[in-house]
């Protein structure tokens, strides 16, 4: 059993036995995982705060094949992201990214993209204490990296150019759908100028996109509509979205 060491963020433990924790990881160098850490939740641990949710560390872990239960040899903290927990909005953000990378992210398979805007958004949520900028552009580059993005230019059905008036959604839908091809569920409207300016803002970074411009009219719209893809990706409803949607 080779002892492996990477970087991971900490997305939810679980209670195991009378000491120990299961650990749900999204790791740099190999994915999302879950592995055990023997005596975890002993007084005097060996771990202090490095399990907390959210956190940014360093684990060390034995790799076993053929068992989805690896086993924690040790962690180190990086970077503490429980500060967040004190603005209940920027809380149910940071739940909303663990509970969408367990529904989102492929076991054992590594992202280094995806691991950079996982640190990238946490951060953001750490330091702006804006909240739907964060969310568009996590739920934004999650699809996009995914492959699940669709074209906001161009109806889903037919393929013809949604011009000015924008696009139709609905739940299940996977993409936009014009005038004549959006049917009574495809009943919310997001416009072209709106997508547009979010797109655009979503292809910078993030820290700067937030400093250096005021966010544009229609975010928590586009937000929305990203939200209802990824639903219908991971073939469930998020139980931390519908949380938000009465707090942020």
């Amino acid at each position: 059993m080779p002892l492996r060491e990477t970087e991971a963020i900490v997305l939810r433990t679980y209670r195991l036995a009378e000491a120990d924790k299961i650990a749900s990881l999204f790791t740099r160098q190999m994915g999302r995982l879950r592995a055990v850490a023997a005596g975890a939740r002993r007084t005097k641990s060996r771990y202090g705060a490095a399990l907390e949710p959210l956190s940014h560390v360093r684990v060390f872990i034995f790799e076993r094949e053929h068992r989805d239960l690896l086993r924690m040899n040790s962690a180190e903290l990086i970077e503490s992201f429980f500060d967040m927990q004190k603005d209940y909005r920027i809380q149910l953000a940071g739940q909303y990214i663990a509970e969408v990378a367990e529904r989102m992210v492929p076991e054992r398979e590594a992202n280094e993209r995806l691991f950079r805007l996982f640190l990238a958004v946490l951060r953001s949520l750490k330091h702006s204490g804006e909240v739907t900028r964060p969310l568009l552009y996590f739920d934004y580059w999650l699809l996009r990296l995914a492959g699940f993005l669709p074209d906001f230019e161009q109806c889903q059905n037919c393929g013809r150019p949604l011009g000015d008036e924008g696009g139709y959604y609905g739940p299940g839908s996977e993409g936009l759908s014009c005038e004549t091809c959006r049917t009574g569920v495809t009943s919310h409207r997001l416009s072209s100028q709106v997508s547009a300016a979010v797109a655009a803002g979503c292809r910078k970074q993030l820290e700067r996109w937030i400093s250096e411009e005021k966010a544009p009219a229609g975010c928590l719209e586009v937000r929305c509509f990203l939200e209802d893809l990824i639903e219908t990706h991971a073939e469930r409803k998020l139980v931390t979205r519908a949380m938000m949607g009465e707090a942020v």
